[in-house]
């Protein structure tokens, strides 16, 4: 027997059966947690600009004797609250998320812009004739094919401020330069790995070289509400790339350097002799010096032998050993660091 029906309203939809008391949110199935200010704007932001949003589960019951439909949500309370809130003219969005319409609230829009949350579509699954225990096994089923979260999809759920969007943005700017040199691969994307990546690099930007990945989740709770420099940043990290493609002769996808843990060396030590960790004053960085590239390309060239193993220089077998386990601990990143910046020095001096 068919268990749901999947569906298409309009907020319109949502808010008629709210007006005529046929909506029911009730946190019976759903813990009753209260979102944040911005994550309350971060979703009407994404309605206003027409991005997807999860789907809802709504168990719809007749009442026989009022000769009634009623429905109660099982599953996006929260979601459908904010949304009714919001046009209750109960908040209005932040200027971190869209700075159209911030401090706008609901009846002070345009038309045009009420028009399109009115008419924005929610993805339904209308459960029929169903309990509570059937509901909840529905549930049980539903979480049994979720993969688990990682730790920068975690971030992405928890925060949706200035630092998230600016980590987003600059990801999503080079999802084609991680695609092509190999350095992330589209399943990796599919989990965030970009996102984490760039998050990393940025970080070492501003701090220098860090142990693990702690200081992301330190970084994306500090900056929520605020994060300057971002135009400094946002040049200097694609301008750093771009030199990194020259530093490995435009071959980064047929050597070790594509690796993570390798590349995040490259990046970090060519940053730092171009601009220095921490400086965000607006200058342009040291200019690289071609005429000694091609000598810095043959040192690099050794490092990658002697990794692969198809020629052993001696003096690169700690670098080797670096780079083979415990790639994000301090000590190796450190390692890599100092061997990497001496090798690359002469392009920047």
């Amino acid at each position: 027997m068919e268990k749901f029906q999947p569906q298409i309203y309009r907020i319109n939809d949502i808010l008629s059966w709210s007006e005529r008391k046929e909506l029911i949110l009730s946190p019976k199935f759903q813990r009753r947690t209260v979102w944040s200010p911005r994550g309350k704007s971060y979703l009407i932001d994404s309605i206003l600009k027409g991005f997807p949003i999860p789907p809802f589960f709504i168990r719809e019951k007749i009442l026989v004797r009022e000769r009634k439909t009623v429905r109660e949500v099982v599953d996006g309370q929260q979601r459908l609250r904010t949304i009714l809130e919001f046009v209750a003219d109960g908040f209005s969005v932040m200027k971190i998320h869209n700075e159209e319409v911030a401090s706008l609230k609901y009846s002070q829009l345009p038309e045009e812009l009420q028009q399109i949350i009115l008419s924005y579509p929610l993805s339904v699954n209308t459960l029929i004739g169903t309990d509570d225990s059937t509901v909840f096994d529905i549930f049980s089923r539903l979480n049994a094919y979720s993969v688990p979260l990682n730790d920068q999809e975690k971030l992405n759920a928890l925060y949706v401020g200035v630092f998230k969007q600016f980590i987003d943005k600059l990801s999503k700017n080079q999802l084609i330069y991680w695609e092509e040199n190999k350095i992330i691969s589209k399943s990796q994307i599919g989990r965030m790995k970009e996102v984490e990546f760039t998050a990393e690099l940025v970080c070492a930007m501003l701090f220098g070289i860090q142990n693990g990945k702690k200081i992301i989740r330190d970084s994306y709770k500090k900056y929520d509400d605020e994060f300057v420099n971002t135009e400094i940043l946002e040049e200097r990290f694609a301008q750093t790339l771009e030199e990194c493609k020259i530093l490995l002769d435009d071959n980064i996808k047929e050597l070790e350097f594509k690796r993570m843990p390798l590349f995040y060396s490259v990046f970090t030590a060519l940053y730092d002799l171009k601009y220095g960790f921490g400086d965000l004053e607006a200058n342009t960085g040291n200019e690289m010096n071609l005429e000694n590239l091609a000598d810095v390309q043959t040192e690099l060239y050794k490092i990658n032998s002697t990794i692969t193993g198809d020629d052993e220089y001696e003096e690169y077998e700690g670098f080797k050993n670096a780079s083979t386990s415990s790639t994000d601990k301090m000590t190796n990143r450190t390692y890599r660091h100092g061997i990497l910046k001496e090798i690359i020095r002469p392009i920047y001096s």
